[in-house]
């Protein structure tokens, strides 16, 4: 099987119409949307655009590369750290048991579809280090061991985040099929936009590839300072 092939059937798992592609959290825009700050296309284009692109591009997006990163070097624990930090900072405490789930439930069903792969190796980085099994991290090693490039990697998981919030947001806010297509395709530009400016920024700082620190491997995540001392694993 290509790999073309490979990353075609892998990518519906995320599709938000099946219980894992929903993602763990909304983003917040659930709460936007229950106070009325969200009320129609324009509002949840906005929120898109200024909060939730800027998220999960600097928080997922670049887990799921400084987790390559850590992977390509067989360093477990940065990927359980990296693991750690995501899931504090991105899962609200009273849903963080629903959010390990996501990513055990993943692992199920991509073990079923690529038998090849050894997942007991990422769940005995789980166990080692205790840490959880985020979805963006069961991603990122999923697609790192089907040889699919990082940047397809990233732009397939943020995409597909993107793609289930406004699923969502269409259940409750007038958004017709049209209005909706035309959502999707500039929030698609504008998101890979984001992408590729956060990226190109964080490689400037990657002049030493040679250096094992875990600000070359996450150099953008805002919280690495407090993370390293309070989640070491």
């Amino acid at each position: 099987m290509n790999r073309g092939n490979k990353l075609l059937d892998y990518v519906k798992l995320l599709d938000s119409s099946i219980q894992v592609g929903g993602f763990t959290h909304s983003f917040g825009m659930d709460i936007h949307i229950r106070e009325g700050t969200i009320r129609n296309a324009e509002d949840l284009e906005s929120f898109m655009r200024c909060q939730l692109h800027p998220s999960i591009v600097r928080l997922e997006g670049m887990a799921i590369k400084g987790i390559y990163t850590a992977a390509d070097h067989k360093d477990t624990w940065r990927i359980a750290l990296i693991d750690k930090l995501v899931h504090v900072q991105r899962t609200p405490g009273d849903l963080r048991e629903q959010a390990a789930s996501m990513g055990k439930r993943l692992i199920r069903l991509a073990r079923a579809l690529h038998p090849w792969i050894e997942f007991s190796q990422l769940e005995q980085i789980f166990a080692k280090y205790d840490s959880v099994g985020c979805l963006s991290t069961v991603h990122a090693w999923i697609n790192h061991h089907l040889d699919i490039p990082v940047e397809e990697a990233v732009l397939g998981y943020l995409h597909s985040a993107m793609n289930a919030c406004i699923t969502e947001a269409s259940k409750v806010i007038p958004l017709n099929n049209d209005t909706t297509k035309d959502l999707m395709v500039r929030l698609a530009t504008d998101l890979e936009n984001e992408w590729k400016t956060v990226s190109a920024s964080a490689a400037d700082g990657l002049a030493q590839p040679t250096s094992m620190s875990m600000k070359s491997f996450f150099p953008s995540f805002h919280m690495l300072g407090a993370g390293l001392h309070a989640y070491r694993a």
